[in-house]
């Protein structure tokens, strides 16, 4: 389609809702003069297709402000992230967008649906209807406004967009981030791109051949300390827990309540190896076996944070249950979860404290970034951890603003503060330990 035919029917599109597909569906932000489709699908049961490429996307996109982001409109679509990124990437300017974003892909994850793309607007407005007579749209709609919509109109695009240097490919490389990609609500990432690293798995040859970009920056690394421990406190309101989770170090007090002794070297990873698989149903003999103790001392491990945990076990025990009960697990945010097998519903215990904490690790991400927007950026995240760039001149600065955001009261659960631990230095191999206090 040229321009002028698309201009001409944009002008016409006097409709509140419209469906947007890619093809394909992930674009590459770093490849240059590829041709990607962006597929317009209405109502009416119009659709055409417009090709993208690096010199037509500026006059593609004032079309679209012009007839499709503004106030009022609706659009629905699937995974408008990677849209958003290639956007960023090509132009250096985000989108500016007053309409209504529907990712329907994050909403059917969210609500323990996988499927493909809609290939037309009818199917796509009937899967949205589904989530809204079914009650999955209003437990879902919190954390999408608050959590998705942030992330992957700004905070993803712009972490995407920065990427960091492969000294070995002697070329800047991309994470691709997957929002609400993993069963817990972690978000997923794979090499999507042609020039990309993957995060998640690195390991330390990778590690040894990545540097920041810029000859005056520096990594530092952020990391949440016992944060699933925190989670499971908060979320079950377990008096003891909380407790001790004022603490200065969260496991060293564990070791300490469980063996009645203070801790020792490497006692510390003990107690860390041995009380969220009990909370999540290890056995003694398992445990026994894991970690290399005696059978009759598992067994009064097992004994003890039964004894000691029994709000934050029942917490646990009650999303087992309702997988049983009702074939799937929902968190506190209302994600569920609904892929169990027979046999294997224990895996809910995990899912009840894993899935929030991955949601308020996304919480943090957003609050980081808006917290060093225009003085620093962040390199990737990876779970319950982010890196970010500094320079010996800021790096003061930025280290306070970080643990500002990353300390502070949680909104999405009041009350829950986090611990940090971070380093610095250039080598992710060898970064120093900065202390936090």
């Amino acid at each position: 389609m040229n321009f002028e035919s698309l201009a001409k029917l944009l002008s016409g599109i006097d409709q509140k809702a419209v469906f947007l597909r890619f093809n394909p569906e992930i674009m590459d932000i770093a490849e240059k003069d590829l041709e990607n489709e962006l597929q317009f699908m209405l109502s009416d049961g119009v659709s055409f297709q417009v090709m993208i490429r690096d010199d037509t996307l500026p006059l593609i996109l004032s079309m679209l402000q012009l007839s499709l982001f503004s106030k009022d409109k609706k659009v629905f679509t699937w995974n408008w992230k990677n849209f958003s990124s290639y956007v960023l990437c090509k132009t250096g300017k985000s989108l500016d967008i007053k309409a209504s974003i529907i990712d329907i892909k994050i909403l059917e994850s969210f609500s323990g649906i996988k499927k493909v793309a809609p290939v037309s607007f009818v199917e796509a407005m009937n899967r949205i209807k589904h989530l809204v007579s079914s009650g999955l749209w209003k437990e879902s709609e919190n954390i999408y406004r608050k959590i998705h919509l942030p992330l992957m109109t700004t905070v993803l695009p712009h972490l995407e967009s920065v990427g960091i240097l492969d000294v070995e490919r002697a070329a800047k490389v991309h994470a691709y981030y997957e929002i609400d990609g993993q069963e817990n609500g972690r978000l997923r990432c794979h090499g999507a791109y042609k020039k990309s690293f993957v995060p998640h798995t690195m390991g330390s040859d990778l590690k040894d051949v990545l540097k920041p970009i810029g000859c005056d920056n520096l990594f530092m690394s952020f990391d949440f300390k016992g944060m699933e421990v925190f989670v499971l406190a908060n979320s079950s309101q377990d008096s003891k827990l909380l407790r001790l989770c004022e603490c200065d170090d969260i496991y060293s007090a564990l070791f300490q309540v469980l063996m009645s002794s203070d801790p020792e070297k490497n006692d510390r990873e003990l107690a860390k190896k041995c009380f969220l698989p009990v909370i999540y149903g290890q056995s003694a003999r398992s445990l026994s076996l894991r970690c290399g103790l005696a059978a009759d001392v598992a067994e009064k491990v097992v004994e003890r944070i039964s004894s000691l945990f029994p709000t934050a076990i029942s917490f646990v025990a009650d999303c087992e249950s309702k997988v049983k009960k009702d074939g799937y697990a929902k968190d506190i945010f209302g994600k569920r979860r609904t892929n169990f097998e027979v046999g294997k519903e224990y895996l809910a215990r995990n899912f009840a404290v894993q899935s929030p904490a991955a949601t308020i690790c996304l919480e943090k991400l957003i609050k980081l970034y808006f917290a060093l927007e225009g003085k620093a950026q962040i390199a990737y995240t990876v779970h319950d951890g982010y890196v970010i760039y500094v320079t010996k001149d800021n790096w003061k600065q930025i280290f306070k603003k970080s643990m500002d955001a990353l300390t502070s009261e949680s909104e999405l659960c009041p009350k829950l503060r986090l611990k940090v631990s971070c380093r610095g230095g250039r080598n992710l191999n060898d970064l120093k330990v900065i202390k936090t206090s």
